[in-house]
């Protein structure tokens, strides 16, 4: 059972899903009695991506055996179960993972701010609500995309350009100029289903699925890497291998 669908939740629910079968023919276990559960407070998978993508995502996955239960809040975990829902249904397994995403530091709470899921709920150019010199970037700010009724995505591509306008808006406080309103420059995003099945959106709007999209993540994989660590760890660590 995994706790939570969005990024992280997926992928991981995408790598189960390829190896749960190959475990069960090497420990001859009958795959009719391994069940994959997905659980998700809010009403969709993957709140980054289109509806159509989502609905991609969720049948290729479904198609191999996953089970959602999307809208059931987690309201416990014990050691062997969640507790979900209004009516504290508990669904047990026998192995369970939480991937709901991080919360930003406790002191954030302890400091009085507004909190969305943890994070302090930012205005347009990213200070705290109230305060003049106070900016809240990253994993401890919730970021509302206005047009699309939804935060921006807590990916290290928006944590970076939050850094960039909050640089200008403190040189801007400093000199009495007009501060600027995040606006997230979205390069793309690509989710993985498994090794060679998955979703995307790059070059400005364009939507991978499948083979493409797993092709395209491996190019993501690869040029983080070649940014961390040169051609040397690249071809130490880089996902070169065909399908």
């Amino acid at each position: 059972m995994v706790g939570g669908a969005g990024f992280t939740g997926i992928e991981f629910v995408g790598e189960l899903v390829e190896k749960v079968p190959q475990l069960c023919k090497k420990y001859d276990i009958d795959r009719r009695k391994v069940k994959i559960v997905n659980v998700e407070a809010m009403p969709s998978i993957l709140p980054m991506f289109d509806k159509d993508l989502v609905s991609y995502a969720m049948k290729s996955l479904e198609d191999r055996g996953v089970e959602f239960r999307l809208g059931a809040a987690i309201n416990e975990c014990t050691e062997d179960s969640f507790i979900i829902g209004d009516d504290n249904e508990e669904i047990k397994a026998g192995t369970i993972v939480w991937t709901g995403g991080v919360t930003g530091n406790s002191v954030l709470g302890k400091s009085g701010f507004e909190l969305t899921r943890g994070r302090v709920t930012v205005n347009g150019d990213l200070r705290a609500p109230g305060y003049e010199n106070i900016f809240v970037l990253g994993d401890c700010a919730w970021v509302m995309d206005e047009e699309a009724g939804r935060p921006y995505p807590g990916t290290a591509q928006a944590a970076i350009q939050h850094a960039d306008t909050c640089a200008y808006n403190i040189r801007a406080l400093l000199y009495g100029e007009p501060l600027q309103q995040f606006v997230f420059d979205d390069k793309g995003t690509v989710a993985s289903l498994g090794v060679t099945d998955g979703i995307g959106n790059v070059f400005s709007g364009t939507q991978l699925k499948g083979k493409a999209a797993a092709a395209m993540k491996k190019v993501v994989d690869n040029r983080s890497i070649f940014l961390l660590g040169g051609t040397r760890m690249l071809l130490k660590k880089g996902k070169v291998r065909p399908f």
